[in-house]
């Protein structure tokens, strides 16, 4: 099995290392990643200026290609220009942080799977809570993310088996409990969060005026079905995702607004 690893975190990413080094154990892994964090940047594509690609090696070895571009930019160019062989899967992962959600449409981690199910392949998006007092871009270790990189392999393995139907993916959020303390795997829908925005408005070193974002996700209230609430009662969720956006049950209430070309 051929299976092309890409993330949102940045090639240096300890999740991505992780996950690189569980899926070694059932296939042949190419690891195409943004050169930096490219968090909450969707399903945007560079068309404005070159990608650049770069080399990356650890341990003496080449690890993988670092390119300066969104997730979905690394899917397209792996596929397109990078690999000589065609992959038989895409994962993108380990994120730190949940993708679930309001938060799956922003996500880079769930584009760069999507990328792969618009292209054909099997693809999974997987995203891990981070634990209280932990931030992004604190300096963790790949063995915090064993279990789930372990996790996820033998998923990737099923997968490969069993098969998703055409631009189908699975978005996998874990606990951040330890492996011991998950309660099991719940197939959920995805939960109809938001974020309530909240911008600081701040003054630069030259006087001129910017804003940061910040603010909260506001949760809906539901039940284990939805990939949030499974996630914070100890569950892995596991949501079965496509790539049409089209709202099907609207479409015969359309049709009776009897709209007309006659201006």
């Amino acid at each position: 099995m051929r299976i092309l690893l890409t993330n949102d975190d940045g090639i240096h990413s300890p999740g991505l290392a992780a996950l690189a080094d569980a899926l070694m154990a059932i296939g042949e892994v190419t690891v195409v990643a943004p050169d930096t964090e490219r968090s909450a940047v969707g399903h945007s594509i560079t068309i404005s200026h070159p990608l650049r690609v770069k080399e990356v090696r650890m341990d003496g070895k080449i690890f993988g290609y670092a390119v300066n571009g969104t997730p979905a930019d690394c899917i397209k160019i792996a596929l397109g220009a990078i690999m000589d062989h065609h992959a038989d899967m895409v994962v993108s992962g380990i994120n730190q942080g949940l993708n679930t959600g309001t938060n799956i449409i922003y996500s880079g981690t769930v584009s760069g799977a999507m990328e792969g199910a618009i292209l054909g392949l099997p693809a999974l998006a997987v995203s891990t809570e981070v634990g209280e007092g932990t931030c992004i871009c604190d300096n963790i270790d790949r063995e915090a993310f064993s279990f789930q990189a372990a996790f996820t392999a033998q998923l990737a393995k099923t997968v490969m088996e069993k098969g998703l139907p055409e631009r189908t993916f699975l978005n996998i959020n874990i606990p951040s409990c330890p492996e011991t303390g998950i309660r099991g795997i719940v197939f959920t829908k995805q939960g109809q969060s938001r974020f309530l925005d909240r911008f600081q408005k701040r003054m630069d070193p030259r006087q001129n005026i910017y804003y940061w974002l910040e603010g909260e996700d506001i949760e809906m209230e539901g039940g284990d079905e939805l990939d949030y609430i499974a996630v914070k009662r100890g569950f892995i969720s596991i949501t079965p995702l496509w790539c049409d956006l089209t709202n099907y049950q609207y479409i015969e209430r359309l049709k009776d607004w009897n709209l007309t070309v006659n201006i």
